[in-house]
This record gives C-alpha cells, sequence and structure tokens, in this order.
C-alpha cells in the first residue's frame, strides 16, 4: 500500500480523577496520533501512548521514532518502539479495513460481534467513595468492575473491597488489580482474607516472574500477568512455569493488533485464558483494542476496555457503552471519526 502522506500530532490527555497505581498517579499524559493517507486520499489512523510501568519509551522517542519511519518507511525503525509500532500497525489496518469497507472486526473475522459486555475502571480515595461509584456503574449495567489495589495499607484495601461487595452484591463480578504493588508473602495474606468477597482474578499481585509463580500456587483467585509479560521469554514459560492462569493484552504496549492476535492464538492453544484491556489510552488505542477483542471473540472474562469516561477529554469520541456494552460503530476501518 502506498502511502501518500503522514500526519503525526501530539496530544495531551487529560482524566478526570487522579488514577492511582503502584507505579505513581496518572492525572494527564502525552500520546500520539499518527495518520497515515493512501493514494485514493483515505486516512487511517493508530495512537502511540507510552505509559510509565507499562512500556519502557518515552513520548519523546516514539515522536523521532515515528517522524524518521514517515519519511523512510523503514520498519527496522520500528523495532525500537513498540507504542509506535502499534500505531503504524493499526493505521494500515484501518486503511484496509476501509477500502473493503468492512469494520475492522469484520475485515479480521467475519463472524465476530459489535456489541459485548466491558469491565469498569472503579475509583475512589475512600471506602464509601468506592463503593458508591462501583453502585453507579451497576446502575448503569456493567456486570464487571475494576479496582486498583497495593497502594495503601492491606487493612485499607480490605475495607474498600469489602464495601463494594457488600454494596453490589454476590451477581457482580470484581476483579483487582495491584500493578505489583505488593511482595510476595503480603500478597498471599491478603488474598486469603479476600477469599469471602470472590475476586474474579488478580492482575500482578507482585513483581518478577518467580513471585508472580509463587503467589500463584498459594492462592485459590485466579493470577493474571501484566506488566510482567515484558520479562517472558517465550509465552510458554507462562504456562511450563505455572506463572499466571491469564494473560492480560495490551495491544497498545505490545506492538500493535498483529502481534497481539499472535500471541493470543498461541495463549489458546495453551489454555490461557486471555483479556484484553486498554493502556489506559485515547479514543484511537481504545478503538483498537476493542475490534481485536470482537475479532477473537475475547468475551469473557469481559474486556477491560471501559476506561474512556476517565478522560476530561480524548483524540475523538470514543466508542459508545450502553448498558455495560460496548457497541462498535458499523462503519468502515476503526469507526472513529477523527
Amino acid at each position: 500500500m502506498n502511502i501518500s502522506e503522514v500526519s503525526i500530532e501530539r496530544h495531551t490527555l487529560r482524566y478526570k480523577k487522579p488514577i492511582s497505581t503502584s507505579h505513581g498517579s496518572i492525572t494527564e499524559r502525552s500520546v500520539i496520533l499518527l495518520g497515515l493517507k493512501d493514494e485514493k486520499g483515505t486516512w487511517g489512523y493508530g495512537e502511540s501512548s507510552p505509559l510509565k510501568g507499562f512500556s519502557n519509551e518515552n513520548i519523546n522517542d516514539v515522536e523521532k521514532i515515528l517522524a524518521e519511519w514517515g519519511k523512510t518507511k523503514n520498519e527496522q525503525l520500528l523495532t525500537g518502539s513498540l507504542t509506535a509500532k502499534a500505531a503504524v500497525d493499526c493505521a494500515f489496518l484501518d486503511l484496509k479495513a476501509k477500502n473493503t469497507g468492512l469494520p475492522l472486526h469484520k475485515f479480521m473475522n467475519s463472524k465476530s460481534l459489535k456489541e459485548f459486555p466491558v469491565s469498569q475502571l472503579i475509583l475512589g480515595e475512600n471506602p464509601e467513595e468506592l463503593a458508591s461509584n462501583a453502585l453507579k456503574a451497576t446502575e448503569a449495567g456493567y456486570k464487571t468492575l475494576k479496582i486498583k489495589v497495593g497502594t495503601s495499607s492491606e487493612e485499607i484495601d480490605y475495607e474498600r473491597l469489602k464495601a463494594v461487595r457488600e454494596t453490589v452484591g454476590q451477581e457482580i463480578a470484581i476483579r483487582i488489580d495491584a500493578n505489583g504493588g505488593w511482595d510476595t508473602n503480603q500478597a498471599i495474606n491478603i488474598l486469603g482474607r479476600l477469599i469471602p468477597f470472590a475476586i474474579e482474578f488478580v492482575e500482578e499481585p507482585t513483581r518478577g516472574l518467580d513471585n508472580l509463580a509463587t503467589v500463584q500456587k498459594n492462592v485459590t483467585q485466579k493470577i493474571a500477568i501484566d506488566e510482567s509479560f515484558q520479562d517472558v521469554e517465550n509465552i510458554d514459560q507462562i504456562k511450563d512455569d505455572q506463572i499466571a492462569d491469564i494473560l492480560i493484552v495490551k495491544p497498545s504496549a505490545i506492538g500493535g493488533i498483529k502481534f497481539a492476535s499472535q500471541l493470543i492464538d498461541r495463549a489458546k492453544s495453551l489454555e490461557l485464558e486471555v483479556v484484553v484491556t486498554s493502556l489506559l489510552d485515547g479514543a484511537i488505542g481504545v478503538a483498537a483494542a476493542a475490534h481485536l477483542t470482537s475479532a477473537h471473540n475475547l468475551l469473557n472474562p469481559a474486556p477491560g476496555l471501559g476506561t474512556s469516561a476517565l478522560l476530561s477529554n480524548d483524540l475523538a469520541e470514543s466508542i459508545p457503552i450502553k448498558n455495560g456494552n460496548m457497541v462498535l460503530d458499523e462503519s468502515s476501518g476503526l469507526g472513529i471519526k477523527i
């Protein structure tokens, strides 16, 4: 495919409230909107959104790499930046799907669904606020809630989760994400205390592959690997070494939809569960993850894509979520209007 024009725009995304993780508090971040125009005049879009703790890149380096790639189209340049590679990958796929007249998920899989449930990330500075926001989410139709833990004491995390479970009842799925914020013994201890709350799964309870494997062998909850996947030499290692039950896939962080698709196919062959999530990115990055989710029918556990509402500004109008379900547009490509 011949590209006649390349557009590179740097934007700042701001969040309505700080998102606290063990990597720090996120209030805003810079992302790059990449546009590629083909010889027919059609534009395809991708987003590069490096995030501390999830990628080893910074926005200045990504911008330079994309600018140089735009001049030369040298694919070797992208090996130094997975988030830049993800943006290029998405933009080309957006173009290809648009030129066939199909939504991207249908371009990838004709039997894919345009509507599916997603989880919602719930924020709150104290148990009461967290429980109140959880109730609002369930009243809006969400059946799966995600809560960040590991940034305060074990007792505070316990009280926060207790308040949410008592408020939303037993039919709502609750998953938690420590972002590696607990040490190994601490994780085993607190997850033992959380058994009555029926946690769906735990993302990154601790740091390090050996430590994750130790936790996985000593708790009843399912363990999901996310940030630590960067240290995995081969995906088979996750299964062979009993590191985790679930693989979290963030296409924006690992090089894009194509590589993520290969990873998902391999994970399925190993009987690992896969959950696609956003990188707390903008509308384009979330859309890419949504089409990937639909194309691979990764609907249970619910994908972690209900994050756009956390932003006070975005790159474009985000994919609508109705009654807890993400509804993909029937227009061609990503279905996002820039």
